[in-house]
């Protein structure tokens, strides 16, 4: 008798029968007695297998010869019928079948055991395998095989000329950065050998004027000392001192007027190295020197052709999407929720990052006095800055001084008079700050470096207020009229805004006003307007781009930026300190007259002490106003 290849056991007593055993069992490694064969699939079955093969819908239909009828025997058709993959949910059972309709390769017991693929028609691999290898899906897979390879050398080959690339771009940008750097050197060098022969020379210049004087005056001393000795001599005769007397009143009165002459010319000049505003604000900036920018977004930009990486145009890239195209809508799902898990990752990063003060809680501190013997009225302080983190400059409008106080001894440590009431306070590169002085319609400039020491002074036309800096350029408020001036540091306009593009003004009472960096965005400007409860955003061009308002915000003074996009505002009739999301224009109480807040014109924060400074004033009247109110943040 023929049997089947690989499939019958070793010749033993008995009938045809026992030397034939269930194929789709076999497949498995058993070896047990046929019940029945499906004249359909010309296949041997025990009664298990015989029972699933009649409850599959694929083959329910088919006729089943039981042991009576059976053929004695079967040839198969190809030695492929043997299966080796196991299947991944039944380790003891081989695959054998294919879901067209899931794409899925299964067993026997996962045909019958999974609902879902009940209603499939699904096919038996040993049929789908007999022309697999002649069709056009095989070939197609092959084609594409040789395609994915090809695409993938050829970007292989292109990352390789762009790591090339990279390494060359670095170089340039090294070697134009350090050619940059030794223009730089060298201009600084030249300026520094300048100012020295400057220094030099006029110290010479000093030197000499000096011993000349110290020549002529040791003359005359030579000459006072002879006088002297000769008179001396003489006092033993009346008549002789007599004569020598007179003549010597005349001889002092020469010498006399030869040291009058000496201090008259004898003016020695001083000088004092200042540092240059433009070169000092190189010393602030983030982009000192330069900076590297992207030009290119990443490879596939740079690529000539427009398909990209591992995207293959052959037939079976097209066939694989199309068998793909039922679970694109889930995958698309997928893809889109996580896309939204990491924009929110991203957010919360960036948020905080910043220093986020919507929650914080502030505990008292004892108060600083700011108030001197020399202060001929209480305390006025309508700015107050920062100026280390272990030191504060305030300006006191009623006393006509700055006042620098040391925040971690909690004492004044100087003062210094200004020629008029100052209002409002920046700092500018190079250890300087100006100081607005609305009275006398001047800007005054000071020196930081140890003890405060007055400057120059430039003269604006209007009742100046608000003051900061940005770009070799100052910012400054006016009142009656209201506006917002851009000046040079010698005080020439160069461009200002009062009113909208309806011809309404913009601004009544801008007393406050501040610039601000946000994160890589240019520079704004933000304007605290006393009679409208308004602030006003501004471009460094003066254009209005955003205006903010609140209940809880009465009366606006003083700003204070803290970080991207969060200000500190002053709320003088509301009494409290407030804090301002630029992004959203959401307004939060910090602090209030709880915590003894009451008429705001000035705060600080130092975010690496974690301090909140404030100063506050109802009309300048009250003991109180002479003291700086100090928080920590819990």
């Amino acid at each position: 008798m023929d049997a089947v290849p690989g499939r019958i056991a070793p010749e033993a007593t008995g009938s045809s029968h026992d030397h034939i055993y269930c194929q789709p069992c076999a497949e498995d490694g058993k070896r047990i007695l046929p019940d029945a064969f499906c004249t359909v699939c010309k296949e041997f079955l025990c009664s298990t297998c015989a029972r699933v093969h009649r409850n599959m819908k694929l083959t329910k239909s088919h006729v089943l010869q039981d042991k009576s009828s059976m053929p004695s025997s079967f040839h198969a058709e190809s030695e492929d019928e043997t299966f080796t993959e196991i299947c991944q949910f039944h380790a003891n059972e081989f695959i054998k079948y294919y879901c067209p309709n899931h794409e899925a390769l299964l067993c026997g017991e996962s045909v019958v055991d999974y609902e879902e693929h009940r209603s499939c028609k699904v096919k038996k691999i040993s049929q789908l395998a007999k022309h697999y290898k002649e069709g056009a899906v095989y070939k197609s897979l092959k084609t594409g095989i040789v395609q994915m390879v090809s695409d993938i050398e050829n970007y292989l080959s292109f990352i390789q000329a762009s790591m090339k690339s990279v390494e060359e771009e670095s170089l340039t940008n090294i070697n134009e950065l350090r050619k940059f750097r030794h223009e730089i050197n060298q201009l600084l060098d030249k300026r520094e050998n300048e100012l020295l022969e400057e220094i030099d020379r006029k110290k010479r210049e000093s030197e000499t004027l000096l011993n000349e004087m110290k020549a002529n005056c040791l003359d005359m001393k030579t000459a006072t000392e002879k006088l002297k000795a000769e008179l001396q001599a003489k006092e033993v005769n009346n008549n002789q001192l007599f004569v020598s007397g007179t003549r010597a009143i005349k001889e002092l009165v020469g010498l006399q007027s030869s040291l009058d002459d000496i201090r008259r010319r004898g003016k020695v000049p001083h000088s004092k190295f200042s540092r240059d505003p433009a070169t000092g604000q190189l010393l602030y900036s983030n982009t000192a020197i330069g900076k590297v920018d992207q030009v290119a977004s990443d490879l596939a930009d740079q690529q000539k052709q427009p398909q990209r990486p591992g995207e293959s145009t052959s037939a079976v890239g097209q066939q694989g999407r199309q068998q793909q195209k039922e679970q694109q809508p889930r995958q698309l799902e997928t893809i889109q929720q996580q896309q939204k898990h990491m924009q929110g990752v991203s957010q919360k990063a960036h948020f905080s990052s910043r220093a986020d003060l919507s929650q914080a809680k502030f505990s008292r501190q004892p108060d600083i006095s700011v108030k001197t013997s020399g202060d001929s009225r209480v305390c006025l302080l309508t700015n107050m800055t920062l100026l280390t983190r272990n030191s504060l400059i305030l300006v006191d409008y009623n006393n006509c001084s700055l006042k620098l106080v040391d925040t971690k001894n909690n004492k004044l440590v100087s003062q210094v008079k200004l020629p008029g009431q100052p209002w409002d306070l920046c700092l500018l590169p190079g250890d300087m700050a100006a100081v607005t002085l609305p009275s006398k319609k001047k800007i005054q400039f000071v020196s930081t470096q140890g003890n405060v020491t007055l400057q120059d002074v430039v003269k604006v036309d209007g009742l100046c207020c608000g003051i900061d800096f940005c770009d070799d350029n100052l910012i400054v408020s006016f009142k009656n009229p209201g506006k917002i001036v851009l000046i040079d540091m010698k005080g020439k306009v160069k461009k200002s805004v009062d009113k909208d593009s309806s011809g309404k003004p913009l601004f009544w009472y801008p007393k406050y006003l501040r610039v601000t960096r946000e994160s890589q965005n240019p520079p704004v400007i933000y304007v605290s307007d006393w009679l409208t409860k308004t602030i006003t955003k501004l471009s460094i061009s003066l254009e209005v781009l955003q205006s903010y308002q609140d209940p809880i915000l009465e009366s606006t003074y003083g700003l204070t930026a803290v970080g991207d996009n969060q200000l500190l505002v002053c709320g003088w009739d509301s009494h409290n300190i407030l804090l301002l999301d630029t992004l959203t224009g959401k307004i939060t109480q910090l602090l209030g007259k709880k915590e003894g807040i009451e008429g705001p014109y000035s705060v600080a924060y130092c975010s690496l002490r974690k301090m909140m400074f404030v100063t506050c004033s109802r009309y300048g009247l009250r003991d109180s106003d002479n003291f700086v109110k100090v928080f920590n943040l819990v």
